[in-house]
């Protein structure tokens, strides 16, 4: 793909279910498909920073999160561009759907919180578990200290959490904030840099679409609190 692609139209569907993941490029029609898989402990802003780039807003109100699937595609200007991006359950739920969903990804972002020091020693599991489950360790992969606003409580240093990541993993490494826009768009525009997907985000270029036919949401009481903390 050539460098900073042009998007000339963006849609989103929602999916929770586990597909097959798709085989990443077909020479035929020309289409790329990625699946970006999000882990991390619970309460570190993983489907807040989903939502941001997908919504373009910061939603305080919202439901419980297992597994969902959401799909965005980008018409390029010389190919079509797929992006599934699966957001996980915590890291104590559901073991059995993590590995699954880690089988099927081929990128993933590992969230932690820089107000939580067990939030990161998770990280560390997070990308053993995805070495084990891949067998290798040649995957995009990007490291996220959420909350990078909450300067006043934080517990990681930001130099020695990159100092891990960047040297002693050979990964790529971002601070983020899930309200602010521009950052959100960072961390997606980094993790498809690694993945030789070259892709000019804007705040305006990712829009969202539903499509009700698409969603298999069972209802769920939605829980009141700070988006950061899901």
């Amino acid at each position: 793909m050539s460098s900073h692609q042009t998007v000339s139209a963006v849609q989103v569907r929602r999916n929770i279910s586990h597909a097959k993941r798709s085989q990443t490029i077909d020479p035929e029609s020309n289409e790329e498909k990625l699946r970006i898989v999000v882990l991390g402990a619970t309460k570190v802003g993983k489907t807040c920073l989903c939502q941001q780039f997908l919504c373009q807003q910061f939603i305080k109100e919202h439901k419980e999160t297992l597994d969902e699937l959401h799909i965005i595609e980008f018409e390029l200007t010389n190919r079509h561009l797929t992006l599934e991006i699966l957001d996980t359950a915590g890291i104590d739920e559901f073991p059995v759907m993590r590995r699954i969903a880690i089988a099927g990804g081929d990128a993933y972002v590992i969230v932690y919180s820089i107000e939580d020091q067990m939030s990161f020693d998770i990280v560390r599991q997070m990308r053993d578990l995805i070495i084990e489950v891949k067998g290798n360790s040649n995957f995009p992969l990007i490291i996220v200290g959420n909350k990078s606003d909450k300067e006043d409580s934080r517990v990681i240093c930001r130099e020695y959490a990159e100092s891990i990541v960047t040297v002693d993993w050979g990964n790529t490494f971002i601070e983020a904030c899930a309200y602010n826009r521009n950052s959100v768009l960072s961390v997606f525009r980094e993790l498809l840099k690694t993945a030789k997907i070259d892709i000019t985000f804007s705040p305006r270029t990712v829009r969202r679409s539903s499509d009700p036919s698409l969603s298999h949401d069972k209802e769920r009481p939605n829980k009141r609190q700070s988006c950061a903390q899901q």
